[in-house]
């Protein structure tokens, strides 16, 4: 999520000095929102510290190169569980909607989720995981990544990542 309303947050001056020039040109480019700008660029220049998180509030935390990797093979993973759900002839014992991707929680895994959505939606990849819906959110609004982790052992250790049988698959949901 953004900055914490009551994390401490320390900028330079130099660092001030760029934020409010910054914030000086968006009041120009965009006069429906300047009032707001405006009220940020004061608490920048004034060193208002204690405003600061509040204007950093759109600024998310960090997600590491290696949880976005992990991220990712959760959505490799599961295209691979949909395509070959899809191929096969069998699927008596798998619930369709089992190998559907739910997403990430919203609230406790935000960052992957909004992570999910941007390579998703913003970048046009993983489209059969929209399952048709354009704007889908990907909140499973329940935690999800320590059962995607226990679901990647498995899959990872699988010979044909790509084209899985029935018994793999099933062994994947179980997880």
């Amino acid at each position: 999520m953004g900055t914490d309303e009551g994390e401490n947050m320390e900028l330079s001056k130099k660092e001030r000095f760029i934020i409010a020039n910054q914030l000086k040109i968006l009041e120009k480019l965009y006069p429906d929102e300047a009032d707001s700008y405006a009220t940020d660029r004061k608490a920048v220049e004034y060193g208002f510290a204690l405003h600061y998180p509040w204007v950093m509030e759109h600024i998310y935390d960090e997600l590491s190169a290696k949880q976005c990797e992990e991220v990712l093979e959760i959505l490799q993973m599961y295209s691979s569980l949909k395509f070959s759900y899809d191929t096969l002839n069998d699927k008596s014992e798998i619930d369709e909607e089992s190998i559907r991707f739910p997403g990430f929680d919203g609230n406790n895994e935000t960052m992957q989720m909004v992570y999910t959505r941007y390579f998703i939606v913003d970048l046009d990849r993983y489209s059969e995981l929209r399952y048709g819906t354009k704007l889908a959110d990907f909140n499973s609004h329940m935690p999800s990544l320590d059962n995607y982790r226990r679901m990647l052992t498995i899959w990872e250790d699988l010979p044909n990542q790509q084209n899985l049988s029935k018994e793999s698959i099933l062994k994947i949901l179980k997880a």
